[in-house]
């Protein structure tokens, strides 16, 4: 099957549309701009807000006027991750979406995430909003911005922007299930810094890199054992047992990715270089052996560098920042008691990128981390835990600052929701079995618009996306089509 075959052609077009024009998270001007003018080409009625979520909406068709209005969610920014060999610059670049030559089954993109996380939802809300033959009440669509970095689109809704009652989130990421819940989330920035001293003579230096590592989603991935590369690098770093000497460090782009790469420019007496990169080798097989199967491509190299930093950490202040570092809870913290399978808390040190600032004499680290929970106590209690740890490095002199630009609340299910046993009934109509109710660990803005919009009954939905927030996010081809005709067949019984 060719690329231009897929099918329901109807969506696959405006998936491909929205590949073609670049909108990552803080990016979807452009793709808010083009929205606009597809529904001015098709005269169906929509506006923008100050934040700029785009809404549109066609009516009722005739015999459903008293028909509950119906609301199709999805968000229009993508998270950008690439291979470490791709070249690609999300600000400027088309996604090339492809059939994953080992197995055609799947749509993947060119060494880049392919952003079906939520393309494919916003494709899906497209289609059915231009579907003449779809008889329902009154239809609307809510497209939101940046979802995947502080769901600020979907804090901005002001009551009236849309009006329907009943709102499907189209964020979901397997055919079989419908979720009716998801996790909170705390996103903590820390802000530390510290005199940097003059790199003196005699140093062999080095950039310390770790790669190969799966990465993934912070939520849907975070209970399987995978590295984060940054943690990684710094435990290989901090077990070596040298006097180091860091000029920088870099690890990780986004709260909700699991980093896959990480790297440091490290300094060690010349005398004893021989001997760090023969501990750093051994440290590396050590993890490598300790990851086993759950993350087997764990790779760590040393490469000398011939041009001296002008300044870094001195010794004293980078063992500080490793152990600091190294302190820090990260990964799955605890399971649900009363749904196998489902994570109940757990972190992400997304982000961390430390240098000499320019023009300064201060080295400055950055970390961004992001706590999920279904439980509102549980997530405060460990952002504190976190923030404790970072804060703890002002014993050694670093002046810390502390902020979170993102807190969102739990999404608690409602397992005798009228949509849901709507939902359940049509699925099992079309599909003859029962589709799976779950909550996830995952962060939907369904759990922002609860608190706002307590009248509106929920649920989300959606194709079957794999590896989403990494290069090898894929989206089943046939799962497009299934998903699309169970949304089309419970929106024209609603």
């Amino acid at each position: 099957m060719h690329i231009d075959e897929l099918q329901p052609r109807s969506v696959w077009k405006r998936f491909f549309d929205i590949c073609a024009i670049p909108h990552p998270s803080h990016r979807e001007a452009a793709l808010a701009d083009a929205l606009m003018r597809w529904a001015a080409e098709r005269g169906i009625e929509a506006k923008r807000d100050e934040a700029g979520n785009v809404a549109m909406s066609r009516p009722a068709v005739f015999g459903m006027e008293d028909h509950p209005g119906v609301i199709l969610q999805a968000h229009l920014d993508m998270v950008p991750q690439k291979a470490a060999e791709s070249g690609h610059d999300f600000e400027r670049d088309p996604i090339r979406p492809r059939l994953d030559p080992k197995n055609p089954a799947w749509l993947v993109a060119d060494g880049t995430t392919l952003g079906a996380d939520d393309g494919i939802g916003v494709a899906m809300a497209l289609a059915l909003l231009e579907d003449h033959e779809l008889r329902s009440g009154r239809l609307e669509c809510l497209f939101t911005v940046n979802e995947e970095d502080g769901m600020s689109g979907a804090r901005a809704i002001e009551p009236g922007f849309v009006t329907g009652s009943l709102l499907l989130n189209l964020d979901g990421e397997d055919e079989a299930e419908l979720t009716i819940g998801c996790a909170g989330a705390v996103r903590t920035i820390a802000e530390l810094s510290i005199p940097a001293t003059a790199a003196p003579d005699g140093l062999a230096w080095f950039e310390a890199a770790v790669d190969g590592l799966l990465g993934g989603h912070s939520g849907v991935d975070i209970d399987k054992g995978r590295a984060n590369a940054t943690l990684a690098l710094v435990g290989i770093l901090a077990r070596t047992r040298a006097e180091l000497r860091i000029a920088s460090i870099s690890g990780g782009t986004a709260a909700n990715a699991i980093p896959r790469e990480a790297r440091a420019i490290v300094g060690v007496e010349a005398a004893r270089a021989a001997e760090f990169r023969a501990a750093f080798q051994s440290e590396a097989t050590a993890a490598r052996i300790a990851l086993g199967d759950k993350d087997p491509g764990l790779a760590a190299a040393l490469a000398s560098i011939a041009v001296k930093p002008a300044a870094s950490l001195a010794p004293k202040d980078a063992a500080s920042m490793l152990t600091m570092l190294g302190a820090l809870p990260n990964g799955l913290v605890a399971m649900e008691p009363d749904m196998p399978g489902l994570v109940r808390t757990s972190l992400n040190l997304g982000k961390a990128e430390g240098a000499v600032a320019p023009g300064t004499d201060r080295f400055r680290l950055e970390t961004l981390v992001m706590i999920r929970s279904s439980s509102d106590d549980e997530k405060e209690a460990l952002a504190a835990t976190v923030e404790r740890r970072l804060a703890g490095v002002a014993e050694h002199g670093w002046a810390v600052e502390q902020r979170r630009p993102a807190v969102s609340p739990a999404w608690s299910p409602d397992p005798g929701s009228p949509l849901l046993g709507k939902a359940v009934a049509v699925y099992r109509e079309l599909f003859g079995k029962d589709p799976r109710v779950t909550s996830t660990h995952g962060g939907l803005e369904t759990g922002l618009f609860r608190p706002r919009f307590p009248s509106w009954d929920m649920l989300s939905l959606g194709p079957t996306i794999r590896y989403p927030h990494s290069p090898d996010e894929r989206v089943e081809i046939a799962s497009v089509e299934r998903s699309y005709r169970f949304a089309r067949e419970l929106v024209s019984r609603l």
